[in-house]
């Protein structure tokens, strides 16, 4: 059983390291509308399968401590008898779950807050108005960018939508819009929770905030009559506009961090969006398949594993009691 274990823990790390460097190649390859809630949903069960392993297998040692036994009402004898975890190895484990747990914790309670202050934020922007909100800004704070919340705006700088031509006007809340509508900060989210609790996963969180880039960008796309050519060309003169405004910041002047989490149009990956918008429309890809198939695997083998794992639990209690009576 342990043994058994061991090896489903090796295969949910493993998957992690042979999920990362196949993220970035489906973001490009396949829709991203698939591959995002892909990755987004194996990597919270690939971690939280390696978590609870990890558990379990620290709690098989420390249950065999006479206070934490006496409290569970288990049989140390026959606790160690069921589950014979080596102390070294369970201490390993239990010390490596512990400090997983405290790093999923505190990036759990950091995107709370910044989420709070975000739907603050939007409320007062938004005021029950519009969704997209023009701001006056100095050239180098001209962007635009999605602020996350229950309802969430687009908030876009004068300076920045002046400067642009109606087609790359057009791309330009399009994308935003789709940041909104198909709430895309929570797969973000959700991934660096992942990364958090298996820093494996570190990878795959910068795929998928290139993936929702793509998502937007073809969501834009397609409400530009599908003319993909004519999207990339507006996605890269925004990035260019946005660029030359920014250039014009008085030096020695520092730029200020927005203090909410936001996705923008033209803030990252814009020449590999723009060359997957120049390629053909994606398609359904195998390699999306594959990967699903292996999420499917770990699942089943860690929840198996887990099973096994709470019988030998359940079978030190029972044995505790008929002893007891």
């Amino acid at each position: 059983m342990i043994t058994a274990a061991l090896l489903v823990v090796a295969f949910c790390v493993l998957t992690s390291v042979t999920l990362a460097p196949l993220a970035g190649r489906l973001v490009q390859r396949a829709r991203p509308s698939t591959v995002v809630p892909l990755l987004a949903v194996g990597s919270l069960i690939n971690a939280a399968a390696l978590g609870l392993l990890l558990t379990l297998l620290g709690l098989a040692v420390a249950g065999r401590l006479p206070e934490i036994a006496t409290a569970a009402g288990w049989s140390t004898s026959r606790l160690e008898t069921a589950l014979p975890v080596p102390a070294v190895i369970g201490a390993l484990a239990g010390a490596t779950a512990a400090v997983l747990l405290a790093r999923t914790l505190l990036r759990a309670g950091t995107i709370l807050v910044l989420l709070v202050r975000s739907d603050r934020l939007s409320r007062q922007l938004r005021a029950g108005g519009s969704p997209i909100i023009f701001v006056d800004t100095d050239r180098a704070q001209a962007d635009a960018y999605t602020l996350a919340g229950t309802k969430g705006c687009v908030v876009i700088s004068r300076q920045l939508f002046d400067a642009l031509g109606p087609r790359e006007q057009q791309m330009l809340t399009g994308h935003e819009l789709s940041h909104l509508r198909r709430r895309h900060h929570l797969y973000v989210h959700a991934v660096d929770l992942a990364a958090a609790a298996n820093p494996a996963l570190r990878r795959v969180a910068d795929a998928v905030r290139l993936g929702v880039e793509r998502w937007a960008d073809e969501d834009a796309a397609a409400m530009m009559a599908g003319d993909r050519t004519s999207a990339a060309t507006a996605l890269a003169t925004t990035a260019l506009a946005r660029a030359a405004l920014r250039r014009g910041e008085t030096p020695g002047t520092r730029r200020r961090r927005p203090v909410v989490p936001v996705l923008g149009v033209a803030s990252s990956h814009v020449t590999q969006r723009a060359q997957a918008l120049l390629a053909p429309t994606p398609e359904r890809s195998a390699l999306a398949a594959w990967v699903a198939v292996l999420l499917l695997a770990m699942c089943a083998a860690a929840l198996a594993s887990a099973m096994q794992i709470h019988d030998g639990f359940e079978h030190a209690e029972l044995l505790r009691r008929i002893i007891s009576r």
